[in-house]
This record gives C-alpha cells, sequence and structure tokens, in this order.
C-alpha cells in the first residue's frame, strides 16, 4: 500500500498543479472568445497549435521515455547527457528549417499570412524540446514540486501576458492613461492572434532560468555506442508519438479541409474549427488527469517493474485510475452546460457543447490506453506501441474524412472514440500474452455503464430555469461523489 500512497502524492502534486495550472491558462478561453468575435481567428491559432503538437514529438522523438529506461539501468548522468545532446541537435536542425522556409510553410499550411507566428513556433517548439529531458529527470528524481512550481510559474507569466497584451494595453492606451503615448507606439492592433503566440513564447523562455541548474548539467556528447541503443528503443514510441498526435490533432486540420462552407449556417469551415477546437478544451478535465498520471506513472512503473508483486500493484493502479476517470466523465457530462457558460463566453461558442461527452469518453479510452501501454515499455518492445497507434491513426483517418462531410464535427468526436477504443482493446489482448497484469475489468464495467446511463438521462432531462438546473446538477454531482467514496472505501482499506 506504501507504493500506491506513494504513486498517489506524486499525482497529486503534478494534478493538483495541473489544476491549478491549466484553470488559469484556460480563463484565457473566455478573453479570447471575447476579443476575438469573429471564430475564424481563433480557427487559426486551433490550426497553428494543432502542427506545433504533432511536430513537439518529432522534436523530442521518444527520448523522454528513452530517458527512463535507460536511467534506471545505467548510469543516470551518461543518459542524461546523450538523450539531451540527441533531442539538441535534431530540434536546432528542424527549427532551422521552419524559420528559413517560413513564408513557404505558412502557405502550405494555409495560413500565408502567418509566417511571423510560425518563426515564433519554431522557437518555441526549441526551447520546449531543449527542456524535455531535464523536466523528465526532476520526474525520475520525484522532484515533483520543483517540476510543478516551474509548469505553474510558466503558465501564469503566459495567462498575465496574454492579458496584459489583449486586454491591459489597449483598455490604457483607449482611455489615455498615464504613458499611453509610449505604449500606443509600440503596440499593433494588426498583430491580434500573434500576441497569443508572442505571450506564449516570452513565457517559455523564462523557463530557461528557472531551470538553468538542470540544464547546466548537461555535457554534449555524440557517443555513438551510447546512443545507438537508446534510438533503437525510442524510434518506435517517435512513430508512435507522431500517430497519438495525429489521432489528437488531425481532425482539427481535417475539419477544416474536408467540411463544406455553408454545412452550418453563418460559419465557414475556419469558423467550425474554431467552434470544436474550443469546444474540444472542455475535455481538458480528462486530460488533467491523465497528465497527472503520465507524469507520475512513467517513473513509478520502471522503478517497480522488478517487484515481483509488479503485476498485482499496475492492476491496483488501472482500478482507482478508472474510477476516477470515470468520475470525471460524469461530473463534467452532467454539469457541461455550466461549463461551457463560464467558460465559453461568446454563445457562439457554445453551440457545440453536446460534443463534451463523446469527446470526454475518447479520452477516457485514452487515459487507459496511457495505462495499459506499460507493458510494451516495460519489455522493451515497443514496436507493439508503434503498430498500434498506426492502427488507431487509420481509424482517425478513415473515421474524419467518412463522417465529416457528413456530421461536421460530431463526426471528429465519434473517430476520437473508435481510435482509443481500438487501440485500448487491442493493446490489452496483446499485453495480456506478453506481460499478464490481472486487471479486474468485470467490477469496473458497472461503473462504466451506469456513468452511461446517468450521462444519458442528463441530457435528456432539463429543468427549465438555468441557475435552478444548475443547483440540482450540482447536488447530484456532490451525491455521486459520495456515494462512489462509501462504495471504494472498504476496498481501499481492505488493500
Amino acid at each position: 500500500m506504501g507504493k500506491l500512497r506513494s504513486l498517489a502524492s506524486q499525482t497529486a502534486v503534478y494534478g493538483i498543479s495541473s489544476i491549478l495550472g491549466r484553470l488559469l491558462n484556460y480563463a484565457l478561453v473566455p478573453l479570447h472568445t471575447q476579443v476575438f468575435p469573429d471564430s475564424e481567428d481563433l480557427g487559426v491559432v486551433t490550426g497553428l497549435y494543432a502542427y506545433v503538437a504533432i511536430l513537439m514529438v518529432i522534436y523530442t522523438f521518444g527520448m523522454e521515455t528513452a530517458f527512463f529506461r535507460f536511467a534506471t539501468k545505467d548510469k543516470l548522468s551518461d543518459t542524461f547527457n546523450a538523450t539531451s545532446t540527441a533531442v539538441a541537435v535534431v530540434s536546432t536542425l528542424l527549427s532551422a528549417f521552419i524559420i528559413l522556409f517560413a513564408s513557404e510553410l505558412a502557405v502550405a499550411a494555409g495560413y500565408p499570412n502567418a509566417s511571423t507566428l510560425i518563426i515564433w513556433l519554431a522557437i518555441i517548439l526549441w526551447i520546449d524540446s531543449i527542456l524535455s529531458i531535464p523536466f523528465a529527470r526532476l520526474r525520475l528524481e520525484n522532484k515533483a514540486r520543483l517540476f510543478a512550481t516551474a509548469k505553474m510559474l510558466n503558465i501564469i507569466i503566459n495567462v498575465g501576458l496574454q492579458v496584459l497584451f489583449l486586454m491591459a494595453i489597449p483598455f490604457m492606451i483607449s482611455n489615455q492613461w498615464p504613458g499611453y503615448q509610449f505604449l500606443d507606439s509600440i503596440y499593433s492592433n494588426d498583430l491580434g492572434i500573434g500576441y497569443i503566440f508572442l505571450a506564449n513564447l516570452i513565457a517559455n523562455a523564462l523557463l530557461i532560468p528557472m531551470l538553468w541548474r538542470s540544464i547546466s548539467k548537461i555535457r554534449i556528447r555524440l557517443d555513438w555506442d551510447k546512443l545507438k541503443p537508446i534510438l533503437i528503443y525510442a524510434f518506435p514510441i517517435l512513430v508512435t508519438g507522431v500517430a497519438g498526435m495525429f489521432n489528437e490533432q488531425l481532425d482539427k486540420i481535417l475539419l477544416e479541409q474536408l467540411l463544406p462552407d455553408d454545412f452550418y449556417e453563418d460559419l465557414s469551415s475556419t469558423g467550425a474549427v474554431g467552434v470544436y477546437g474550443q469546444t474540444f478544451k472542455l475535455s481538458i478535465f480528462m486530460m488533467l488527469a491523465i497528465q497527472a498520471f503520465r507524469y507520475a506513472g512513467e517513473p513509478f512503473f520502471f522503478s517497480n517493474a522488478k517487484d515481483p508483486d509488479a503485476p498485482d500493484l499496475f492492476a491496483r493502479v488501472m482500478h482507482y485510475f478508472v474510477i476516477l476517470s470515470l468520475l470525471i466523465l460524469l461530473l463534467v457530462s452532467i454539469n457541461v452546460d455550466l461549463i461551457g457558460f463560464i467558460f465559453l463566453r461568446n454563445p457562439e461558442y457554445r453551440m457545440a457543447l453536446y460534443l463534451v461527452p463523446i469527446l470526454l469518453l475518447g479520452k477516457f479510452f485514452y487515459g487507459i490506453y496511457m495505462n495499459l501501454s506499460i507493458w510494451f515499455k516495460l519489455t522493451d518492445k515497443t514496436a507493439y506501441g508503434m503498430y498500434f497507434s498506426i492502427i488507431g491513426a487509420l481509424v482517425t483517418i478513415a473515421g474524419n474524412f467518412l463522417l465529416i462531410p457528413y456530421i461536421g464535427y460530431l463526426g471528429c468526436a465519434i473517430t476520437s472514440v473508435l481510435c482509443y477504443g481500438c487501440m485500448t482493446l487491442i493493446c490489452y489482448i496483446w499485453g495480456q500474452k506478453h506481460y499478464p497484469i490481472p486487471y479486474n475489468f468485470k467490477i469496473l464495467f458497472p461503473y462504466f455503464l451506469i456513468t452511461c446511463i446517468l450521462i444519458a438521462l442528463s441530457m435528456s432531462v432539463e429543468y427549465g430555469d438555468f441557475l435552478i438546473d444548475s443547483t440540482i446538477r450540482i447536488a447530484i454531482s456532490l451525491v455521486i461523489v459520495a456515494a462512489i467514496y462509501l462504495l471504494e472505501k472498504p476496498r481501499l482499506i481492505k488493500k
């Protein structure tokens, strides 16, 4: 039980910091939807960041997971230097290429006026990749508080700068505050959404001095004998990551390409991407749990892999992860109208709230897959992860191409469930053959079934008045949390 408590405490640190940070970050959603009422503007932001998410996987090419694997087997400093060197070389070459051909890449991406934004994103990608291994080392060394503090400060600075650029400075200029002439001389209204990217760039650059003690430990060394086994281990993870990011981000790219401009009334395809992108962000509550678990779980699994009781331990981890994820799925789905009202200030962005339970279900399956995937990482059979992700990518491509032209962004959400559901099932079947873990899904299935029934009921019942409806739903949510606690408390004490 002590190991589970250790994992829980580490996950709590990552989780609380992620939740607070994301809530701060999510405060930008009402700001963005108010400052940029034209959904096409935020469609450009969503589209560019979709490309960034995919590129970030290429920039780090599986080195984080490889670092955990080899740092627990070999000398920590040697693995740290080897993986950091590989990431530094690759990221520098990629960012240099993007900067040199920014104009051409902007046209190819469908945003011909965004070459400056693409240059800034290339620098952001370079900084993030350089910091990826130092951040991984903090996780391995159980320095969760330092990791969480740096991430939190990064988000606070980013949010603060965006509020400054998008709201405070325009307000001071328009109301002629002291010094407004200077602000007016350096502030450009034409930059618009560019300030979102500029704030991100500055905030990420400030991470360098925050983590300088870790960064200064890097010694650039091209030791092929050391790098070769690491690269062999990491290559399937790279393919897995790219395919995974395609599963995560390709819908936003294809939605703009495949959706007819007249599919939604008064909403272009780019505008639909903006609406879908903001709605998609409401699934962040599930991703917070998955991210916190991944931060704490990866080093935990590798550190306990040699324990003879590891399979039973991993099964118990899965049990509580699924229960927590189902609880998030249920609570967010029941209160989606209230959450949408709080975060999506422009009513235009709330037209797709019915997608949120479907998107959360997709993320739920993704979280289970992340938990299951530990078997091929521990057995050095990372090629299986590549195969599973490629299958998921094929489902994503086929589903989006078949569904988007006929049912719009509902097709994106359904495809997400199909993709991660297939990956989860295949990973479980093969995992039980190669690294059997006694998962007890029979106990968990009734929770899943009841969750789906309650969500369906909540979507079919309304109480008329918005305030009364929200109050009743919050009360129901509290009852559900109490019921889950009472049901699970005896099993937790017994364990």
